[in-house]
């Protein structure tokens, strides 16, 4: 009798699961691999994990936590080699930055840019201080990121 009574969710379970699946057709397949895609796109938007190679002489150590409070500062010029700039692979990369806890300002490029063109790097105000008190560009994200 205890047999059935936990054999009667997990069955239940199943049958919904196998269900759900068979309303989708022969899109299933399709429809979990676009899914993944899209899911290991937005991993590569919100993350930024790799190494850094440079033949100048660099140093950065910036932690920055959900664009509200950042720490630390940095200059490098080179090449990183993992996750970033919702890219993965090895690019082009630039950041100048510096983070004052309630404040940063970071100027950042990924792929193809010229340190010496502005329109061609990301340049934000972070941070509580930087959210509140310089306004973004017409579009652009407005607030914590």
């Amino acid at each position: 009798m205890r047999f059935l009574r936990l054999a009667q969710p997990v069955c239940l379970g199943l049958a919904v699961g196998v269900g759900l699946m068979a309303c989708q057709g022969c899109a299933a397949l399709r429809a979990a691999w676009v899914y993944t895609g899209d899911r290991v796109a937005d991993g590569a938007d919100m993350l930024d994990l790799g190494i850094t190679m440079s033949g100048k002489r660099s140093f950065s150590l910036y932690a920055c936590g959900a664009g509200l409070f950042t720490v630390g500062g940095g200059y490098m010029d080179g090449y990183f080699a993992g996750i970033g700039g919702s890219r993965v692979g090895v690019f082009r990369h630039y950041q100048k930055t510096i983070g004052l806890v309630l404040y940063s300002h970071e100027e950042f490029a990924w792929g193809k840019f010229d340190i010496h063109d502005a329109s061609t790097l990301d340049r934000r105000h972070k941070g509580v201080v930087g959210w509140l008190f310089f306004p973004s560009a017409e579009g652009e994200c407005r607030g914590p990121t």
